[in-house]
């Protein structure tokens, strides 16, 4: 049953009570909530850091990416000029040989024109005195 006015040990309850209630806030709940927000700054810091250090790692792939890229069109530039070059110098050894393989063949054609020219002389006559050999004998009488 509940007296009015409480006696004295309700009094040593309430004492009790915050005596205790302040031993435990300063032996439990003060330290507790101090360890709670350290790991929570530790964990956003954390977080924070691991977002930057993923767009920081992000710029440096997409430069990585870029330079990359630069490079292959520097290197297929290079490869072209290269290629260019060589064409150009195969077009310049093609033609001296052409003319070279032009001049002989010209050359070798006028010694077989002059070979041709000087056999027809000896040939000629001999196809004239065969003729006349053709003619005696069939018509007997000479042409």
């Amino acid at each position: 049953m509940i007296k009015l006015p409480p006696d004295w040990t309700f009094a040593v309850q309430v004492i009790a009570f915050i005596v205790f209630w302040q031993l435990m806030r300063w032996l439990v709940f003060v330290p507790a909530q101090r360890s709670l927000k350290a790991r929570a700054e530790r964990t956003t810091g954390d977080r924070t850091r691991a977002e930057s250090l993923r767009a920081e790692a992000a710029t440096i792939v997409a430069n990585v990416e870029a330079q990359l890229a630069e490079s292959r069109q520097e290197g297929m530039r290079a490869a072209d000029g290269i290629r260019r070059a060589a064409e150009a110098n195969e077009q310049t050894i093609l033609g001296r040989y052409r003319d070279q393989a032009l001049a002989l063949l010209e050359r070798e054609r006028g010694a077989t024109a002059t070979q041709v020219a000087a056999a027809r002389v000896p040939l000629q006559a001999e196809a004239e005195r065969l003729a006349g050999s053709v003619v005696a004998k069939v018509l007997g009488r000479p042409a």
